[in-house]
């Protein structure tokens, strides 16, 4: 449980500070080549954001699997163990839920602690 929480911050860490320093970048090159478009969002800190998104993907996002994984999908294989199609729709749908309560559970975190506002 406790094992993949370094490989998942180190992960989270460094994705997220490039797809946010990539972002950054590419917003600074639009409002130099069209100064009359106005961001609706203050920047983003990168090195927070990094940070915050690594602790989420070692925490939050590693808690949420370790469940899905072991608990939630076994349940699912041994009830629906001679309906495949169903099985394999219920398993889809649980994954696509977590995704979407994962998704959730970062942004309104990056709200709190004030790494993502409008202006």
């Amino acid at each position: 449980f406790i094992a993949p929480m370094w490989p998942l911050f180190r992960a989270g860490s460094i994705v997220s500070f490039v797809g946010y320093g990539l972002a950054a970048f590419l917003i600074f090159l639009r409002s130099v080549l069209f100064p009359s478009i106005v961001t609706a969002t203050k920047p983003v800190n990168i090195w927070f954001a990094s940070l915050y998104t690594g602790c989420f993907m070692a925490v939050v996002s590693n808690i949420r699997y370790q469940l899905l994984q072991g608990v939630v999908e076994p349940f699912i294989d041994r009830v629906f163990r001679r309906l495949p199609v169903v099985r394999s729709a219920l398993i889809l749908a649980v994954r696509w839920a977590n995704g979407l309560l994962g998704s959730i559970l970062a942004i309104t975190g990056m709200q709190f602690f004030g790494l993502q506002k409008l202006k």
